[in-house]
């Protein structure tokens, strides 16, 4: 596989756009500003600024839609392709197209709130007569090894080991193989 991949940080440039193709598969258009600067003559001078549209799909589609806004400062991580087309007049375009895996905020220029989106309840099935007795109940934890607060831990996991004897054997004994 000979694809490029790029992470850029830039600044949205333009509102985000969702809509569904092929069957309702959601896929969301944004475009990207990014200005290389440098600190020449002890002041800093701002270079060329390269635009970049980027595309996401399915979930991400959706929560890039809910969380990104024209103006945030974004790090943006993708599969980078260069479409190229000629116009009617014969002009050649070249637009800088980012397949992005990964978006958010930049963080080095503010900071965010995480928010899992709230998803569909999964359809319920009928429980068993009498309900799963793997299911943890009312006051009970789902971690088998969890100890709820305030009780005591059980002595087993603080016990020290010792040498003193068991009422079982240390080792068994095995019946010795018929020498043929």
């Amino acid at each position: 596989m000979n694809d490029t991949y790029i992470t850029l940080a830039g600044w949205v440039g333009s509102d985000v756009s969702l809509r569904e193709v092929g069957g309702g598969t959601p896929v969301a258009n944004f475009r990207v500003a990014t200005t290389s600067r440098r600190f020449r003559n002890n002041q800093w001078e701002d270079g060329a600024t390269t635009w970049y549209s980027i595309r996401a799909w399915r979930r991400l589609a959706d929560n890039t839609f809910a969380s990104i806004k024209r103006g945030d400062p974004v790090v943006v991580h993708g599969r980078l392709e260069a479409d190229v087309w000629t116009k009617e007049d014969g002009t050649t375009n070249t637009q800088l197209v980012i397949t992005a895996s990964s978006v958010g905020h930049d963080l080095s220029r503010g900071t965010a709130v995480f928010t899992k989106p709230a998803r569909p309840p999964a359809v319920e099935t009928a429980a068993a007569p009498g309900g799963d007795p793997f299911e943890p109940r009312d006051g009970q934890s789902a971690d088998p090894w969890s100890v709820p607060l305030g009780e005591p831990v059980p002595a087993f996991a603080t016990d020290a080991p010792t040498d003193a004897p068991t009422d079982a054997p240390a080792v068994a004994s095995v019946p010795e193989a018929d020498a043929a």
